[in-house]
């Protein structure tokens, strides 16, 4: 599952996020993501790719930037 796809089904499926507002251009805040969540959010894909991601690298706004983030990750964790 790419890094987009599982954060789009976790936000509708655990966070209760309208499916119909996910978008890659979606702010975080349009999404109603309130930091706590957005830190929750970053276990789960924690959990899911097994990366950490660096405090001072989680300042994404949309989930394109996020998902990003965690491709750039999930590629330096296997080089």
């Amino acid at each position: 599952m790419t890094p987009y796809a599982f954060l789009a089904e976790t936000l509708a499926e655990k966070y209760d996020v309208a499916r119909d507002v996910i978008s890659p251009e979606a702010t975080l805040a349009e999404l109603g993501l309130d930091s706590l969540t957005i830190v929750e959010l970053l276990f789960d894909v924690e959990d899911e790719f097994d990366i950490e991601v660096p405090e001072e690298r989680a300042t994404f706004e949309t989930l394109a930037e996020a998902a990003a983030l965690v491709e750039e990750l999930v590629q330096a964790k296997g080089a």
